[in-house]
């Protein structure tokens, strides 16, 4: 049976893929700015060294983000709640993950629908944009 443990773990197993594919994407792309040779158009050559850091600090910026996921998964408190509709983990916004063949929402905790999610109880119906939900299990 699927239980938050396990979502926590293939959710931080995926954040770990992703920050390991991000700095390589950065490696290469450091190398491709470095590797970059002036030529007679010098313009030509500031405008593409340009774009390229750019694209660079873009995805320093990604990675910072993902670290700030990881270590927030870690150390903040979550919910995993399982409803008919299905399951939400209330941690980070990463959006769907599938575990054991089920898909699992990833929500913080200001999307809309975690006011009726947090702190709820199992047996437990509600109702979210004219949809009917019933709860049959939360950790």
């Amino acid at each position: 049976m699927l239980n938050k443990a396990n979502v926590i773990t293939a959710l931080q197993t995926k954040l770990n893929l992703k920050l390991v594919y991000q700095k390589d994407t950065l490696r290469v792309a450091i190398i491709s700015r470095n590797l970059d040779t002036k030529s007679s158009a010098g313009d030509k050559f500031e405008t593409s060294r340009e774009m390229a850091q750019i694209e660079i600090t873009k995805i320093e910026a990604e990675i910072l983000k993902t670290q700030q996921f990881i270590a927030d998964l870690i150390s903040k408190a979550s919910q995993f709640i399982i409803t008919d509709k299905g399951a939400f983990l209330i941690s980070i916004p990463f959006g769907k993950l599938t575990v054991k063949n089920t898909e699992i929402f990833c929500i913080s905790n200001t999307a809309p629908i975690t006011k009726h999610l947090v702190n709820t109880k199992a047996s437990v119906n509600f109702n979210y944009r004219g949809v009917e939900y019933n709860v049959s299990g939360v950790t």
